[in-house]
């Protein structure tokens, strides 16, 4: 009996747990929207052709080597290969050649693609870091949004709870004699709205919650279910650091800044790229080659390895070329290199004045937020007592239903306000740490080989 009763403890248990796993956390949201974005799969495989590009640009260094063979049988009047004079039989001729050739010098042209092109890589890793933290910002939002409504019914449902309960004992007062008729229908008339607002906060909770299954791209199959705890937020009396500060430390690993960074050295390397077209050129080559031919009816005609060992020559052969005049193309390469730098140059600037901006902007909203909330938790206990004593005044006939509603009102109004500030800050909050370099979110980046 012991060993029964421990046995469905432990089922009940597992039960429990697994429910529990059902409802996803923020971080499994953002984790599977992060392995399910289609456009972040589109840039991984983006960066994979340009890690192969990178490999590419280094195989480049190394020589080229070609082999050539072929066989004819021709008719009718050709060249005999083998006394070099034509004749008019059929003759049978194959040849084999290897030849090979590499770049002595070019401009460093080799040498600054391969910086080049490991530069790109770079950018493209910046950026699908970028696009994981995009992501995961989105999810945020709208998870918040979520639970931002699921709080707003549940003000809703309450105040609804409450006018029943008031409605309940104004009839039993209309009953005795005690409330008048019209009050009666002024607290009917007040539920019904009550009723319609709670519809509307739970319509907006079913709209916010499918936008996030949409940022997480998850299928619109079964039952989805988030963690509704509104989260714990450490309200700070203040920020230990300034904007300048923040700013200084995003510019290290901001990834956005760092992609446009990494593409304004491209853009640099450009410029040695298209000044490297105006060098000379200097290249080695080299060959090997022999043929064998037979004429038919020939008797006398050497054996096919005789005639290969015969017939092989070699060369090694180097060749200098010089661009003299190429309608200034190379020179007017070399201006659009310079012009493409200080795009990318004022590129930078324009990101790094656009992050500070944000950063700056977030910071003062964080601050705005917190004298929001610390003043809304003060007006949500005073609305709280002022509406209990209201309850108590209708009760002795003090005051009527419509002041008592105002002051429910008052009440629901700073409840709904404080939970918006609160998760508004639990938001700004996370955007900072995260320009702080704080661990904010779990993603996976790649590395560059």
């Amino acid at each position: 009996m012991r060993l029964y009763l421990i046995l469905i403890t432990g089922l009940l248990f597992l039960s429990e747990v697994s429910e529990a796993q059902d409802k996803w956390t923020l971080e499994q949201c953002i984790r599977y929207a992060v392995s399910n974005n289609l456009d972040l799969k589109i840039t991984s495989i983006e960066n994979e052709i340009k890690k192969e590009d990178l490999s590419q640009s280094k195989r480049n260094i190394l020589p080229s080597v070609s082999l050539s063979s072929g066989g004819n049988n021709s008719f009718g009047r050709s060249l005999d290969y083998t006394s070099y004079q034509y004749v008019n039989t059929s003759q049978f001729y194959s040849s084999l050649n290897i030849s090979g050739g590499m770049d002595i010098f070019r401009g460093f042209i080799r040498q600054n693609t391969i910086s080049l092109r490991k530069m790109a890589l770079l950018a493209g890793i910046e950026d699908e870091k970028q696009l994981q933290y995009d992501i995961a910002f989105v999810v945020m939002g709208a998870y918040y949004n979520t639970l931002y409504y699921n709080g707003l019914a549940e003000i809703a449902a309450e105040q609804k709870e409450l006018s029943e309960l008031n409605l309940k004992q104004t009839k039993k007062q209309a009953e005795l004699g005690l409330k008048a008729k019209s009050d009666l229908l002024e607290m009917e008339s007040r539920l019904a709205a009550e009723e319609l607002s709670l519809i509307q906060a739970q319509n907006h909770f079913k709209t916010e919650l499918l936008r996030l299954r949409q940022a997480m791209n998850i299928e619109n199959t079964g039952e989805f279910e988030i963690d509704l705890q509104t989260p714990e937020v450490e309200i700070t009396a203040g920020q230990a650091t300034t904007p300048s500060e923040i700013f200084e430390t995003a510019t290290h690993f901001y990834p956005a800044l760092k992609a446009t960074e990494m593409r304004r050295n491209v853009a640099e390397k450009n410029i040695s790229l298209a000044k490297g077209q105006l060098w000379p050129r200097l290249s080695l080559s080299g060959a090997y080659a022999t043929n064998y031919a037979s004429l038919k009816g020939q008797e006398n005609t050497a054996s096919f390895q005789k005639q290969f060992k015969n017939n092989a020559y070699q060369y090694v052969g180097v060749s200098l070329t010089i661009p003299v005049f190429e309608q200034l193309g190379l020179r007017s390469g070399v201006k659009k290199a310079r012009l493409n730098y200080l795009q990318a140059e004022t590129e930078l600037e324009k990101k790094s004045q656009l992050l500070y901006n944000e950063i700056d902007q977030n910071y003062q909203q964080l601050e705005s937020s917190l004298a929001e909330y610390n003043q809304l938790v003060k007006q949500v206990r005073f609305a709280q007592t002022a509406y209990e004593a209201a309850e108590k005044k209708l009760a002795q006939g003090l005051i009527s239903i419509i002041e008592l509603y105002d002051s429910k009102n008052v009440l629901g109004q700073a409840k709904t306000d404080l939970l918006k500030t609160k998760l508004q800050y639990a938001i700004r909050k996370k955007t900072l740490d995260f320009y702080l370099g704080k661990p904010v979110f779990e993603v996976e980046t790649s590395n560059a080989q």
